[in-house]
């Protein structure tokens, strides 16, 4: 088998940003495509209504390799799909004898669901550097992901903060380069007029600014008023609301996830509409309420 060589792609994005891109990518082969076993009637359902493409019918240099390689707590979870082109609403589906290999290992990477589409793997590891092989047409097409360093909380913010206090700090062992980005995970809120809002997953977070750096501590604070705000914004897309205009947060439950990420380096025989990140984060469970 052949390996191609991998193209970097220098296109900065904050990490909100990175997760919207992953999630395009797996969209673009969700929808009951998989060619997982018993699929086949959801295969035809979806092929209906969209452009459905199996992957052994598509060149290499037109397939959209997209996903994102995270690492939490000692285990890397792979979470990839494949798309056509720039074509968001082309669906593609990874048929055999088509494969996809997370290296070292090899872990295979398995469709989520039977819907197939977004493909994903976990496994324990300390490792660094990762290859995405994407195995097509009797050749290898390597795309290459470097984790930044495992991000460990030095000091923690309270276990409890109000929106009174104005801001709060977290200490990390990472530096500012790139700056930690905040996601809300995993939310449990109350909201003023009575209903709850809940969600699991990542919701956008708050923005965050370096406060002070020593001693290989980086010290980072977060205003109170942007965590109102973003949990306000939780909540309403947890609601399903087309806005968070009218939506205040009382109290919550959620976690705050310090993540740094990085760009990888997609095959360059691949298209090169294609987007590869490796993610290290931590997170911090507490609860929040709204004192005013």
């Amino acid at each position: 088998m052949s390996h191609h060589s991998a193209r970097h792609h220098r296109r900065p994005q904050r990490r909100p940003l990175a997760l919207a891109a992953a999630a395009l990518a797996g969209m673009a082969g969700l929808s009951g495509c998989g060619g997982s076993p018993g699929a086949g009637i959801a295969d035809a359902y979806a092929c209906a209504f969209t452009n459905c493409k199996s992957s052994t019918e598509v060149a290499a240099e037109d397939l959209r390799l997209g996903g994102n390689l995270t690492r939490e707590n000692g285990r890397v979870t792979a979470s990839f799909g494949l798309g056509y082109r720039a074509n968001l609403l082309t669906v593609v589906r990874l048929q055999s004898p088509d494969g996809m290999l997370l290296l070292p290992g090899p872990v295979p990477l398995e469709p989520k669901s039977q819907e197939g589409g977004a493909l994903g793997a976990q496994v324990q590891s300390s490792q660094d550097r990762w290859t995405v092989r994407l195995q097509h047409g009797g050749k290898s097409y390597d795309s290459s992901i470097e984790l930044p360093p495992e991000v460990q909380i030095r000091v923690p913010a309270p276990s409890t903060l109000t929106r009174s206090l104005g801001q709060f700090g977290t200490t990390l062992n990472v530096a500012a380069d790139p700056l930690p980005q905040v996601v809300l995970g995993d939310g449990d809120c109350q909201l003023a007029d009575g209903r709850s809002a809940r969600w699991s997953g990542e919701k956008n977070g708050p923005a965050v600014r370096l406060n002070g750096a020593g001693a290989g501590q980086y010290e980072y604070g977060v205003s109170t008023e942007a965590l109102q705000l973003s949990l306000n914004e939780a909540a309403a897309s947890a609601l399903s609301a087309t806005s968070s205009a009218g939506i205040v947060v009382k109290q919550c439950r959620v976690s705050l996830v310090w993540a740094v990420t990085r760009n990888g380096t997609v095959a360059s025989a691949l298209s090169s509409y294609g987007s590869v990140r490796g993610t290290s984060q931590v997170r911090q469970s507490l609860s929040y309420v709204n004192d005013r």
